[in-house]
């Protein structure tokens, strides 16, 4: 098959950068590589090869988030990333992320203003490589629950609505997916509430690790339009054949579902294969490239290897085209260049 004009919708830009980009950041900041100081060890070092549990999974990302908080970084970053979405034949993509992530320790600015400069250098760097690369590029914004982080994505939200801004996603502290506390947290039902209240399109990691109730709690209490991966929904027929009513959109990451655990290792047929056999509304998605060693141009080729038509994967992707978060106009022209 020949995989063009790819739509991608989950996709953490953290999780996507460049292992020469960040050997070199480590350098100059004068920290830690990973490993013995080489950029092979180091590309060791942060791609996950086993499965244990997500944390094992996100455990590179401490070395990350080390050097993209800085305003520059940030922009060469998304920079890159266009670069990297432009040679997997991906035409428009939806990168999440954490704005406090990139926001360096300034004390004599307020935190929000620091917070609207990150985003603002995300913008740009997507901006450039849309003009070099063709790449169209928007940003959905990460609050971490537990924290004041989830107000301030609010906030940004509304800010940057119509300025690259297309929608907000929420993980917990530790990086994993919707739990019992985030359920209990009123900021974060605020948050979300709120959201839908002023139109900003709305996502959520749930079902990863977690079971099938978290599906219906992102749905129900959160009003979620779209669920992060999800593979556990098949826990349960009830929940799973009210999502194929509904037409849920699961933003599904093959390889990813592999390395963190998440699925048990004796599984014959995986979630995403039974996704296609049943006309679920799917998409492949690369998760975090820098961590699973893998873009989404490799995500595609897994699930035709394992036995995914050609028919199922185009539709997947007329999938993601669909249930973007652009604007309907610009929506409409994507669905139309998608279905060319």
């Amino acid at each position: 098959m020949d995989y063009q004009n790819l739509v991608e919708l989950h996709v953490h830009l953290e999780g996507a950068v460049r292992h020469e980009t960040l050997y070199e950041l480590l350098k100059e900041k004068c920290l830690p590589v990973p490993g013995n100081g080489t950029l092979e060890d180091l590309k060791k070092k942060m791609i996950i090869n086993e499965p244990i549990d997500l944390a094992h999974f996100l455990a590179p990302f401490c070395h990350i988030v080390d050097v993209v908080k800085d305003i520059a970084v940030a922009e060469r970053v998304a920079y890159e990333f266009c670069e990297e979405m432009s040679k997997n034949n991906v035409k428009y993509v939806e990168a999440r992320y954490s704005p406090h992530n990139f926001t360096p320790d300034q004390k004599e600015v307020s935190n929000m203003t620091a917070l609207e400069e990150a985003v603002k250098a995300v913008t740009r760097g997507f901006t450039k490589g849309e003009l070099d690369f063709g790449v169209k590029a928007r940003s959905i914004l990460c609050g971490l629950n537990g924290t004041d982080g989830v107000i301030d994505v609010l906030q940004l939200s509304k800010t940057f609505k119509n300025d690259g801004v297309v929608g907000i996603d929420m993980a917990t502290k530790q990086g994993s997916e919707i739990t019992e506390e985030i359920l209990l947290d009123p900021k974060a039902i605020y948050v979300y509430e709120e959201a839908k209240k002023c139109g900003i399109h709305r996502t959520l990691h749930a079902g990863e690790t977690g079971g099938p109730d978290m599906i219906v709690r992102a749905l129900d209490v959160f009003h979620t339009e779209r669920i992060g991966h999800g593979y556990h929904v098949l826990d349960d027929n009830k929940i799973y054949n009210r999502c194929l009513k509904e037409k849920i959109h699961f933003e599904c990451c093959p390889w990813s579902s592999l390395l963190t655990g998440s699925l048990c290792k004796t599984i014959i047929k995986h979630p995403i294969v039974r996704f296609a056999e049943d006309d679920v509304n799917f998409s492949i998605n690369s998760d975090d490239p820098t961590v699973t060693g893998f873009w989404i141009l490799d995500d595609y080729k897994l699930v035709q290897s394992w036995g995914i038509s050609e028919n199922s994967l185009k539709q997947a992707n007329n999938n993601a085209a669909e249930n973007c978060f652009l604007p309907e106009h610009e929506k409409a022209q994507l669905i139309k260049l998608i279905k060319k």
